[in-house]
């Protein structure tokens, strides 16, 4: 019998992940990526009446890092903090709404660990069928430290890009058939900047994310949202 690890988990699930978001990619934009001892990021929002389901994990079994789920009344707006979770994985969880009507979520990943960490679906959605359900909602940002990566902001075919950074960073656009393989010989977009504004497709490809990957020696802090 084939052996089964928790990198194979992991696999599997992200696969099911870009699975289900990218057959309704309004509905989750998940995340994945690097982040060195110290670095943090934060996925876009989701909408909801009704309270949010979390997703997150990191690579490292029992890896204590940091997990909060934020609140804010409008989208971009103050947030206060829902749920906080020192673990290595809060997939599966859901977090009450802090009061009546609509309320915009968010999941942030903090390493708090001495070592660098790799995160995979990271995002809040909606429950289904709740009163004002939207996803993939503002940016997502990261603070992060030399060497670290992040990727996100999943969509369909097209979109204008906008990111921002205080230090240079590499910004990099991924292709992705419909099958959900990456296209690695098509890279519509890779820029050494500390600002991107720009549309990137249609092309030949079904789906679009992007990355920034910090070469440097400083930590960045950024942001990076496809509309």
């Amino acid at each position: 019998m084939k052996r089964v690890t928790r990198s194979t988990l992991l696999v599997g699930g992200l696969v099911l992940a870009l699975v289900l978001g990218l057959a309704a990619v309004s509905s989750a934009s998940s995340s994945g990526g690097s982040l060195p001892a110290g670095s943090s990021m934060c996925s876009d929002q989701a909408r909801s009446g009704t309270g949010a389901a979390v997703s997150g994990i990191v690579s490292s079994v029992n890896a204590r890092v940091t997990w909060t789920v934020t609140a804010a009344d409008i989208a971009g707006g103050p947030e206060t903090t829902i749920l906080r979770a020192v673990t290595d994985d809060v997939t599966g969880r859901t977090v009450a709404a802090p009061h009546a009507g609509l309320v915009f979520y968010r999941v942030c990943l903090s390493n708090t660990t001495t070592s660098p960490v790799s995160f995979f679906r990271v995002f809040a959605s909606p429950p289904a069928g709740a009163a004002g359900a939207l996803s993939g909602i503002g940016p997502t940002s990261a603070i992060l430290g030399a060497g670290g990566t992040v990727c996100g902001e999943l969509i369909s075919r097209s979109g204008h890009l906008t990111a921002s950074s205080n230090l240079p960073v590499t910004w990099f656009v991924r292709a992705y058939n419909g099958d959900l393989s990456i296209l690695r010989q098509v890279r519509p977009l890779t820029v050494t900047s500390t600002s991107v504004d720009r549309v990137i497709g249609p092309g030949a490809y079904a789906y679009l994310d992007v990355c920034a990957i910090n070469h440097g020696a400083s930590t960045a802090t950024l942001s990076m949202q496809f509309a």
